[in-house]
């Protein structure tokens, strides 16, 4: 079983009502009381990131519940009659499963901002939640909430880099999402294929699945068709030109052009000959 990270920054700065300063939208403090609550008053909430629930977990925590008792309450806020579920939808299920009446419970006044942010950051912070759960939840704040990758960097204790690369996932088709959200393939795997049409993703994972590809071999796949496809559809001109500026920047230079614009990317191997390509570029 995967042993539960103590809560992280996130969720003791909610809960302390301290926010990062660069978000636009604040969330009212919550206010915190510890309840027995009836099981059946409570609902789900809508925006638990955790899609995929196996039932062997839920029976062996219903298990541990019934020989040692609930040692970590739920977390709720109310909902009109009801209540809201926030954190600990496992517990509450195992609960179920044992026909038990009432169960532990911390309820706190919280906004819908509130409540979407700690129920996020506490599965986040287990560390078992899927990679394309993750995306799909932190793309949920990006986008309802109005926040920033920075912000949400701040609020799950990692990088705005593991946070950019986390959201482009939700960029794949939704073959692709499906798999890596069933476990059948790895993060790897899955940004090996984003550049690639949704055919072409479709494609390469299947043959992950049945070959069981490593990383590095879908990569070497991706980076081929990259290279024909850049080969075949490269005019004349484009290819002039890219010696060129070869020859004039003293840099590998390759040009990438799609309908009306595209992309020049300049290779360089260490910062005094980025400085030399920027000087020569300033200078012509």
């Amino acid at each position: 079983m995967t042993k539960r990270k103590a809560l992280g920054s996130g969720l003791e700065s909610l809960l302390s009502s301290t926010q990062p300063s660069s978000s636009k939208e604040s969330s009212k403090p919550p206010s915190v009381s510890a309840n027995e609550i009836p099981v059946h008053k409570i609902v789900r909430n809508p925006n638990q990131p955790r899609k995929i629930f196996h039932q062997n977990e839920i029976d062996e925590l219903a298990q541990s519940i019934s020989e040692n008792g609930q040692i970590s309450p739920i977390m709720v806020r109310r909902k009109n009659d009801d209540f809201e579920l926030i954190v600990g939808e496992r517990r509450w299920r195992a609960t179920q499963l044992l026909k038990k009446d009432k169960i532990k419970a911390v309820v706190i006044d919280a906004d819908d901002r509130t409540s979407a942010i700690l129920s996020i950051v506490e599965n986040v912070q287990r560390e078992d939640l899927n990679s394309m759960e993750e995306a799909e939840s932190l793309e949920r704040l990006i986008v309802k909430f109005n926040m920033s990758h920075e912000d949400v960097a701040k609020y799950i204790s990692k990088s705005r880099t593991h946070i950019t690369n986390l959201i482009r996932l939700n960029d794949l088709c939704d073959f692709v999402k499906e798999q890596l959200r069933k476990n059948k393939i790895s993060m790897g795997h899955a940004r090996a294929v984003l550049s690639l049409s949704e055919n072409e993703q479709s494609k390469i994972i299947r043959e992950v699945i049945a070959k069981k590809l490593s990383v590095r071999s879908v990569e070497k796949i991706v980076n081929s068709k990259s290279a024909n496809s850049e080969t075949r559809q490269k005019d004349p001109d484009t290819a002039i030109l890219e010696r060129q500026m070869t020859e004039s920047l003293g840099a590998k230079t390759r040009i990438v052009h799609k309908g009306k614009g595209g992309t020049v990317t300049i290779k360089y191997s260490s910062m005094d000959e980025l400085q030399a390509i920027i000087e020569k570029i300033r200078n012509s």
